[in-house]
């Protein structure tokens, strides 16, 4: 059906371009009301003209980086119009015809295509009144060669020393009009028949749908797709190469594809077992069959691995897109980090297909509806597929911890934004606030209202909006609906309205901080919330928080089932009478911090000192990352979270761990430019970390859980970089056994932290060593792993060939080039300087072949937390005002560079004494009060600049 419709409609076409009525226009046209689609702003479309069924035939030149397109797009008129408007960024537009739905041409007076709102403009002679119609326009597109520009692109890979192409496509959130003309917002959705035309020297192409008919054109092949269903533009996708797929199903019915170059073939199966696994998982939890839902047409579940691609991955109903240290396992290769990371991010764009595909976010300001659930269930979904890899306990660091770090900026934006309007502040709300926020909110509700009623109520608001668009209020409605059917929910939380609920989470910036004060005499615990940031005074905010707590008395972190909602500005709760801690938020479930009365946290201290265990380890990661948080703000005393933090010469915990370790860093950086304190932080840090190197060891052991592989990776990357002795000892007999014995590997999972010493403490030729591994190396996850590892040569002139690299050596992806110049950045104390005579000689260079302005933004950016030395952020500045009309749009971000390293100055000014006091504290007073002299000094020195 496919081709003929679209040799009709060059016929159409052709016919109405020779028939056109003349351009005389009726007497009274400019009477006329002037009607038109568009919106106001030009970014936006109307909904009086919607499509109903496109076509979209592409003839793919790939050598050339060029195609043809014909695009038929069926749309149906709701009101009296004179201009019918659609979205566009092609090369040109060469012919318009328009027939109605009776066939007869319309007249077209003219078109035209505005590049600054990206619309075609389609002008009519008369009036255009309610009905049907369809729009045939010819024009020409290219294939973007910069990934970064998305739409439809090409990427390159080697097979052996021969290169090869091929094209793909990114088209959310506003890209599919660079290869075809369309209503490219979420909101108009309708199927769409495919058509590709290929040279017959390649495979067979991919697309949403399965392939329906193939026809050969001499040296050409024209593969046309079954139609999709129901579909919104930025959800298609096509891939044009002689990439191969291997199916891992039985069953025709469930059609499972890994897709990838050719090299790689023998690392599909793992992606394809859990991806299977993952599929199975949520059609039952939605009571939705993934492959039911092709509207006749039995839906593809193919995965695609590509060497090149500027997001993580893209949920292309059918036909989902990856980069392929994303989705290639290798059991030699890849660690336990981007295991469960292949884990997850195979859950979250397999849950997209419920949330964002078959129900779709009606405009990108209620992106949350899309992006939030399917980050939920990256993690719940995944941890069903693969339990060993503990992904639920993970939500905790990943995205909870992440969200509140987030959250604590004044400037962050809420989960419902209304003001995205324009391509930036599209673009803009693709961030924590959609994705990690909103994941957290959720997992609050389902805890708030029970695992059986959160299911009913995403069932029921997909089911109530099938193939159709979702607000938020769908959302709550559909939890209202499913809260109303429990009755245990209206016995235990009496005039709640979970609606109100969720919504104040979805509407309110930020999150909350909950302070708790609590009367060990009486047992009377008072709470007030507030918003939480770090800076500035935060607006008076009332959140619906769900609050659960327990106590020393009787610790019971395993009820997740709030007590209470606090509604308002404050309240109280009453304990028995005695002398108990008490710890809010159990296990991490709510989305909000805490902070207690100095009494409190001195109690909690010496609990965990006494017996860490009796608090849950996500408690304990709570409370770390908390107080560390406290302590920027100046929400507590540094002698107090100091104390709380001393247990920690005993913890090993994952969690615990992980957010501290990077708050920690956060702290030490900022007294760089105050040896004396630096050095004596490093040592604390060091002397910190040791009870957990001596519990974790070096080697991997065959009991080991996941968090404790993890554990020792973090722990032992930082304590390499801070310079102990064991762990050096430990990586460099590593290392030298890996450069003399051929048949020898590093442990994957040691590998970071190991090659990282192992070029830190090397010279030229360990770096060439490492590097041409990495050029001959066919597995994308552990090249990261090395080229995260490169950068931390102190060999300067090695440093400087890994920065040229970047620019020339075209085995270095571009999604990985911003990440490698943070890499030697992150390397060592000592490369600072060299980045910086890099950017200075090369930065038109380094915006050129990174992929655009905006990536020399992301480089200039990296800067701020390793400028720690004023004659450096001087010398900076003299480059950055210098270069001003070079750096364009990428000048406001080293502004942004500059403050954020004098600001990060004064904070290590203002606390480095009280810092330096108490991980002194141990010290006889007069070595104490003479290093304090010493370090007063150094802060007076710093001050008079």
């Amino acid at each position: 059906m496919g081709p003929k419709i679209v040799e009709t409609a060059l016929w159409l076409l052709l016919f109405g371009i020779a028939n056109a009525l003349p351009d005389d226009m009726p007497s009274e046209f400019e009477f006329m009301e002037y009607s038109t689609n568009v919106d106001d702003p030009k970014y936006r479309l109307l909904d009086n003209v919607r499509p109903t069924y496109f076509y979209v035939n592409l003839d793919v030149y790939l050598a050339e980086s060029r195609f043809d397109g014909l695009v038929q797009a069926h749309v149906e008129v709701q009101q009296n119009v004179t201009q019918i408007v659609m979205h566009q960024n092609v090369v040109s537009i060469r012919a318009i015809n328009v027939i109605d739905g009776s066939g007869r041409s319309v007249a077209v007076k003219d078109f035209d295509t505005d590049s600054y709102y990206e619309i075609l403009n389609i002008n009519f002679v008369n009036v255009v009144t309610p009905g049907n119609y369809i729009i045939t326009i010819n024009y020409l597109g290219r294939i973007n060669e910069n990934p970064h520009d998305r739409g439809f692109y090409k990427g390159y890979y080697y097979y052996g020393n021969v290169k090869r192409e091929y094209a793909t496509t990114q088209f959310q959130p506003y890209h599919a009009r660079k290869a075809f003309p369309c209503f490219d917002e979420p909101q108009f959705k309708c199927p769409f028949v495919i058509s590709i035309t290929r040279d017959s020297n390649l495979r067979p192409s991919f697309s949403n749908m399965a392939i329906n008919q193939t026809q050969v054109l001499q040296n050409r092949v024209r593969e046309t797709f079954f139609p999709t269903p129901v579909i919104s533009a930025y959800l298609i996708a096509f891939h044009v190469s002689d990439f191969v797929a291997t199916n891992y199903t039985s069953t025709a019915e469930k059609p499972f594809q890994i897709v990838s170059r050719e090299g790689p073939v023998d690392q599909h199966r793992y992606a394809a077992e859990v991806g299977v696994n993952i599929t199975n998982q949520m059609s039952e939890f939605f009571d939705i069959d993934y492959y039911g839902t092709g509207q006749g047409q039995l839906m593809k579940n193919d995965h695609i691995a590509l060497p090149d691609f500027p997001s993580g991955a893209m949920e292309n109903w059918g036909m989902v897109n990856y980069r392929e240290a994303y989705l290639l396992y290798h059991e030699d290769h890849t660690n336990v980090i981007d295991q469960i990371f292949i884990v997850s991010i195979i859950a979250h764009e397999m849950a997209h297909k419920w949330f964002g595909n078959l129900v779709t976010c009606f405009w990108w300001s209620n992106l949350w509806l899309n992006e939030s659930f399917a980050s939920y269930f990256e993690y719940f979904s995944a941890h069903l597929a693969h339990p060993a890899l503990e992904i639920a306990d993970r939500f905790v660091t990943a995205h909870v911890q992440r969200a509140l770090t987030a959250d604590a900026g004044a400037s962050i934006t809420p989960m419902n934004w209304t003001e995205v309007a324009n391509t930036s502040t599209i673009t803009a709300n693709f961030g924590t606030s959609s994705y990690t926020k909103g994941s957290s909110v959720l997992r609050m509700l389902e805890h708030f209202v029970g695992y059986v009623t959160f299911r009913n109520a995403l069932r029921y608001y997909l089911k109530d909006n099938l193939y159709g668009i979702g607000y938020p209020v769908d959302m709550y409605n559909a939890f209202r609906r499913a809260v109303a059917e429990d009755s245990s929910f209206q016995t235990s939380y009496p005039n709640i309205d979970i609606g109100a609920v969720f919504e104040s989470w979805v509407q309110n910036p930020g999150s909350p901080v909950i302070n708790v004060d609590v009367n060990m005499r009486t047992g009377l615990i008072n709470i007030t919330q507030e918003r939480f940031q770090l800076t500035g005074t935060p607006r008076d905010t009332i959140w619906q928080i769900p609050l659960t707590w327990t106590h020393g008395g009787n610790p019971n972190f395993e009820n997740l089932k709030p007590s209470l909602v606090l509604t308002t500005k404050s309240t109280t709760i009453q304990k028995e009478a005695g002398h108990h801690w008490v710890l809010f938020n159990n296990q991490h479930s709510g989305l909000y911090r805490v902070n207690y009365d100095d009494h409190n946290w001195e109690m909690i201290a010496s609990q965990l000192r006494r017996n860490k265990n009796v608090i849950h380890r996500l408690n304990r990661a709570q409370i770390t990352n908390d107080v560390l948080f406290f302590v920027r703000a100046g929400k507590i005393s540094i002698r107090r979270a100091f104390d709380v933090l001393s247990y920690m010469k005993d913890e090993s915990d994952y969690y615990a761990w992980n957010r501290a370790l990077i708050q920690l860093d956060w702290i030490r950086r900022r007294l760089e430019h105050l040896p004396a304190a630096h050095e004596e932080f490093s040592k604390y840090l060091l002397s910190q970390m040791q009870g957990a190197i001596d519990q974790l060891g070096y080697e991997e052991r065959s009991n080991d859980t996941a968090s404790d592989i993890q554990s020792r990776m973090q722990i032992m990357d930082y304590a390499c970089e801070l310079g102990h002795e064991g762990c050096i000892a430990d990586s460099l007999n590593k290392w030298r056994q890996f450069r003399t014995n051929a048949s020898y590997m590093v442990p994957k999972n040691a590998r970071r932290y190991v090659y990282c010493t192992g070029l830190r403490e090397g010279n030229a030729e360990d770096f060439e060593f490492l590097f041409n591994r990495y050029n001959n190396s066919e597995h994308a996850s552990d090249m990261v792993v090395m080229l995260r590892t490169l950068a931390c040569t102190k060999h300067q002139a090695s440093l400087r060939t890994y920065l040229h690299q970047t620019l020339h050596n075209d085995k270095i992806r571009v999604h990985d080039k911003n990440n490698a110049f943070s890499y030697a950045l992150q390397g060592n104390r000592e490369n600072l300087r060299t980045v910086l005579e890099f950017l200075y000689s090369n930065y038109r260079e380094i915006e050129e072949k990174y992929g655009g302005r905006a990536r020399l933004s992301t480089a200039i950016q990296a800067l701020a937390t390793y400028l720690t030395d004023f004659n450096d952020i001087v010398n900076f500045q003299s480059w950055l005002y210098r270069e001003q009309v070079g750096l364009g749009a990428a000048f406001p971000a080293g502004v942004g560079v500059i403050n954020s390293a004098l600001r990060n100055l004064r904070w290590g000014n203002s606390v480095a004494v009280e810092i330096f006091e108490n991980i002194r504290s141990t010290n006889t007073s007069a070595s104490l009060a003479a290093s304090i002299s010493v370090l007063i000094l150094a802060l007076f020195v710093q001050l008079l600049r």
